[in-house]
């Protein structure tokens, strides 16, 4: 006697707790608020902006104007001899200008701050894009997953029906029962493949629960693709990386012009008052600073090493975003054509195909090894249409990174 299997709705619930854990849960997920979240909400935002205080503050520290030296100092006390006051102010002048070429590239210090932090911001924002389709995706193959065990469970149950009335061979019932079991394993690496993919999107939007989240649908993914002239233009003028790699080469240029100034005497100013003998008296003077020992050599060096560094990295970046601006688009445009044909009806026409494939089967017209190809040629067909969908959208968020672009789509 084969044992009869059933498999309800509320035991396909117990069984795959994404699925449970879906019902009366919080408002649906979107991109557009996955992103919102994962860039105010998440520490994205804060990271940003702890970047872009750490490269200005170390800018800043370098730019710094000298302080001015204030002496207070009395000679001769306790002696027999009257003592001498003293109140001497010093100036540091930087007449080599060293401090000005520092200041300036203070200035592109900033801008590369401002790159980097926008640099960590779309990256937040592409990983968090990316993290929830992968999720969306994973959600769709584990309900179709779930609600094929579901079909699969109610066929072993009917086939050791008719195996208990001898209609059919329990060799049959037998098969039809471990196809059942294979069917509720893969629902069940399917959810646990879908958790895991929440539990990275659950991280970047500040959740702690990925059980609790509910996306939204699908939106985006089918926007029409921008010319290559279009795509390469926006990644030269608008990638953020190229604009920081650009602002770093700027920036040591400058600092090497500084250092190179620091082989040169300094001077400073020194006046202040003398009180001695009961007259007062005004002191003035002239500070140098002559570099006798001290050329500066090694910072000069330290510096022309740093541009030469940045000069070749502005050089890589250029050709890196080029290409990978190109390989984006190639890729998002071999995607379109190899998706061509994966939409709505196109898991439909595999529904009908394991539909008409069931009622063969039960009316005895079709074939156990008929009926078990039909119902993997759907599911390799609703996966195909889910790959097909996610990859396109992942496509056009490559691309519209490869061109420095927000991950959210203008309306």
């Amino acid at each position: 006697m084969i044992p009869r299997i059933s498999l309800s709705a509320a035991a396909l619930g117990l069984l795959f707790p994404l699925l449970a854990a879906a019902q009366g849960a919080d408002a649906p997920l979107t991109i557009a608020e996955a992103i919102r979240h994962a860039t105010t909400v998440g520490p994205a935002a804060a990271l940003a902006a702890g970047r872009r205080a750490s490269i200005v503050g170390r800018a800043r520290s370098d730019a710094q104007w000298a302080n001015p030296t204030l002496e207070l100092r009395r000679e001769n006390e306790g002696a027999p001899i009257p003592y001498d006051d003293f109140a001497t102010l010093t100036l540091p002048l930087d007449l080599t200008g060293r401090r000005f070429a520092l200041r300036s590239a203070l200035g592109a210090a900033r801008t590369r701050a401002v790159a980097d932090s926008v640099a960590t911001a779309l990256g937040t924002e592409y990983a968090t894009a990316v993290a929830w389709w992968e999720s969306w995706a994973a959600d769709q193959l584990a309900r179709f997953a779930a609600t094929q065990a579901q079909r699969f469970a109610e066929l072993a149950r009917y086939d050791s029906l008719r195996a208990a009335e001898g209609e059919v061979a329990e060799a049959t019932a037998v098969r039809m029962r471990l196809e059942a079991d294979r069917a509720r394993f893969a629902a069940a690496r399917a959810t646990a493949d879908a958790l895991h993919a929440r539990a990275l999107l659950a991280a970047l939007v500040g959740r702690d629960d990925p059980a609790a989240l509910v996306l939204g649908e699908a939106e985006g993914g089918d926007s029409p693709l921008p010319d290559e002239t279009t795509v390469l233009g926006a990644a030269r003028r608008d990638h953020p990386l190229l604009a920081a790699a650009r602002a770093a080469a700027r920036e040591a240029e400058r600092r090497q012009a500084a250092e190179s100034r620091g082989a040169l005497p300094d001077v400073g100013l020194s006046g202040g008052y003398k009180g001695t003998g009961g007259y007062a008296t005004a002191t003035f003077g002239v500070i140098l600073t002559p570099p006798l020992l001290n050329l500066n050599g090694g910072n000069r060096e330290r510096s022309t090493g740093e541009r030469l560094i940045a000069d070749a990295e502005l050089k890589a970046a250029e050709l890196r975003v080029v290409a990978e601006a190109r390989a984006a688009l190639a890729s998002a445009r071999a995607l379109d054509e190899g998706t061509a044909g994966f939409d709505g009806g196109f898991a439909e026409r595999a529904d009908l195909v394991a539909s008409a494939a069931d009622a063969a089967y039960r009316e005895g017209a079709a074939t156990l090894t008929e009926l078990l190809e039909a119902h993997r040629a759907r599911a390799e067909a609703r996966s195909a249409g889910v790959r097909g969908q996610t990859d396109r959208a992942l496509a056009r968020l490559t691309l519209r990174r490869a061109m420095g672009a927000s991950a959210l789509e203008a309306k």
